[in-house]
């Protein structure tokens, strides 16, 4: 993945108190670059934690990112997705709640 683009503090400057939801789809896409950055300059996990019942059978193995989701492949409102690649040799596309440690960090309950 590319170096670091996004602090948390530079994205939390940026994004705080927007309504993305509200963006047109130029902004929109920024916000979508923006989270890709922030989440891959913070950390993947070790290991698969889906707090979704459709990837369960992933939870606790280790995994590889392949590489980004593509417009085309998945909704640009479901972004930032990743491809990756189980130890078993499934692919699925995860979620950065799934993948991440920010969002890890935020769920710890999950």
């Amino acid at each position: 993945m590319d170096k670091q683009k996004i602090t948390k503090e530079e994205f939390d400057k940026k994004w705080d108190g927007v309504d993305v939801d509200l963006l047109p789809e130029d902004k929109f896409r920024g916000f979508k670059q923006d989270c890709f950055d922030l989440y891959e300059a913070t950390g993947f996990l070790d290991a698969f934690d889906s707090p979704y019942d459709d990837n369960g059978e992933h939870n606790g193995m280790p995994f590889k990112v392949l590489r980004r989701a593509e417009e085309g492949e998945c909704d640009l409102e479901a972004m930032p997705l990743w491809l990756v690649e189980f130890q078993n040799g499934d692919t699925a596309y995860c979620y950065p709640e799934e993948i991440t440690k920010l969002e890890k960090s935020k769920y710890k309950n999950w």
